[in-house]
């Protein structure tokens, strides 16, 4: 044992010795560009295919995150997907094809691929372990030549045993020199050409196995659309059944969202609390009998209006914003009927003008844009569209407006009554 490390001691010593006459210039050293090329080149190549096998490692890593999530996510949908919907077998064979899916392609990357690449990469820890080797083995015979080749300039005798022993360790590193010399004179440029088919084999695998799974999925993912149309075909008989409905005053919460207070109803015209034969009597009396059949009717068809999105709307949009509500007017307003304008009566006048005085001269406050289309649900209210501008007027006392409406003119000079939550100010 202390033999072994004297003599390592020994070869220590000598080499750091030689190494540093050589860097003084002192001794020369064995230079082997070809080697050098290929130490070069296997330096490149365990980098770049180390840094590969790390990247393979950390993507194996995030697939198995992402199928995990994956194969999470397609649980609830088979869990949400209630028993009773159509297709519900089908959906859950297929979500458990592209769980397979998931899973043959995470095989194989994570245990195949990262497999394959760190046997690949395991090879440079002992070529370079070699390469080490046979630059120690290299500064052996440098020291053995040199202290040869000393030996011999300054000995007087022919067969002097120092140059003799000198001579026998100079052949010995030179043999150990050339054998490690050659063996890695063959290695190292195979292994280096060993890169193209490494990278072909590796890369075609990753990329094959990736089309496939994504091909496999798109295929299995076109089939869930289709079920999941059917589905949505399907809602009108999978709707719950809801009560007979009805049009019903707005609640407290509504009003509070849109904040209207009635109008309070003009007066009576002058000509109608004078006029009291009984031929004006029974007009007005026909005249109310045919405003509440139409007033019926019109609850009719409101009732049906309600009743229509809902049937036909297969898809219901959670986040669209239903259009602004006109504030309501007075109940005796809106369903006060029209009288018909007595030929016979001089001092009968129309309602229109009994009801605002439209003709006026009025001055124009501001302009305004309309947001939303409105239908006028009186003979004195202004029909405009999206868009439109609109003329705001004064009013005066007499004009009897409820909170919220506004007296306007649009762009063909038409003048009535609007809600002004249907319009927006221009600046």
């Amino acid at each position: 044992m202390t033999d072994f490390f004297n003599k390592h001691i020994k070869k220590t010593t000598a080499r750091t010795k030689e190494k540093l006459l050589e860097g003084l210039g002192r001794n020369k050293a064995t230079q082997d560009e070809t080697f050098d090329f290929y130490a070069n080149n296997l330096q490149k190549q365990s980098k770049a295919c180390e840094r590969l096998h790390k990247d393979f490692k950390a993507y194996s890593v995030a697939l198995k995150e992402l199928n995990k999530a994956e194969k999470a996510l397609r649980d609830s949908v088979r869990e949400v997907y209630e028993d009773e919907w159509p297709n519900k077998a089908n959906l859950t064979s297929v979500s458990q094809s592209i769980d397979w899916e998931g899973d043959n392609l995470e095989k194989q990357v994570c245990e195949d691929m990262v497999g394959s690449v760190g046997q690949y990469v395991q090879q440079f820890a002992e070529l370079k372990k070699k390469v080490e080797k046979r630059g120690r083995k290299l500064v052996d015979y440098d020291h053995a030549r040199n202290g040869y080749n000393s030996l011999k300039e300054g000995s007087k005798k022919e067969s002097d045993p120092k140059v003799a022993k000198a001579l026998t360790e100079l052949q010995q590193a030179e043999q150990m020199y050339k054998e490690i010399n050659g063996e890695l004179l063959e290695i190292l440029p195979a292994t280096f050409d060993s890169r193209i088919t490494f990278i072909v084999d590796t890369l075609q695998s990753l990329f094959n196995a990736q089309a496939s799974q994504q091909t496999e999925c798109a295929k299995h993912h076109k089939q869930m659309i289709t079920i999941l149309d059917e589905l949505g075909e399907s809602m009108d008989s999978l709707r719950v059944a809801r009560p007979p409905s009805r049009i019903e005053s707005p609640s407290e919460n509504h009003k509070l969202a849109t904040p209207s207070i009635e109008r309070r109803s003009p007066s009576p015209s002058a000509s109608l609390e004078r006029n009291g034969d009984s031929t004006r009597q029974s007009i007005t009396s026909a005249i109310s009998e045919k405003s509440k059949s139409t007033k019926d009717s019109k609850e009719t068809k409101e009732e049906s209006e309600v009743e229509e999105p809902i049937q036909n709307k297969v898809y219901p949009k959670l986040n669209a914003a239903p259009p602004p509500t006109a504030s309501p007017r007075s109940e005796d307003k809106q369903k006060k009927p029209k009288r018909e304008k007595d030929p016979n009566n001089p001092f009968d006048e129309s309602d229109d003008e009994e009801d605002l005085g439209l003709g006026r001269e009025r001055k124009v406050l501001r302009v305004v844009e309309s947001t939303h289309k409105y239908e006028p649900q009186d003979t004195d209210e202004l029909a405009f569209v999206a868009g439109e501008k609109i003329k705001v007027l004064d009013s005066f006392e007499t004009d009897q407006l409820d909170d919220g409406w506004l007296i306007g003119e649009n762009q063909d000079g038409v003048r009535g009554i609007f809600p002004e939550n249907f319009t927006k100010n221009l600046h």
